[in-house]
């Protein structure tokens, strides 16, 4: 695996976490926000990433994510309820 690819490996690991604390935070039908939040602390977190990845790559990358979430979600009552318990 190349450098390259370990990077995005922790990015989409960090991005699966991010995209749960949006949702638990922000809840349901708050798409653009919760994007937009999770770009933010992706920019706080990836500094020198936020330059090099644009936003449109980065929400591919979070619509992985959100696929991640759900399929976990789906298959673990225990995490939905930790998104639905603020």
């Amino acid at each position: 695996m190349s450098e390259k690819e370990k990077q995005m490996e922790i990015v989409q690991e960090w991005l699966l976490l991010a995209v749960v604390k949006a949702e638990k935070e922000l809840g349901g039908g708050t798409g653009q926000l919760k994007l937009r939040f999770v770009y933010d602390l992706f920019i706080d977190k990836f500094k020198i990433l936020s330059y090099i990845i644009s936003f449109q790559q980065f929400s591919l990358l979070v619509e992985v994510a959100l696929i991640t979430m759900k399929e976990m979600i789906d298959s673990n009552k225990k995490i939905e309820q930790y998104i639905e318990n603020n």
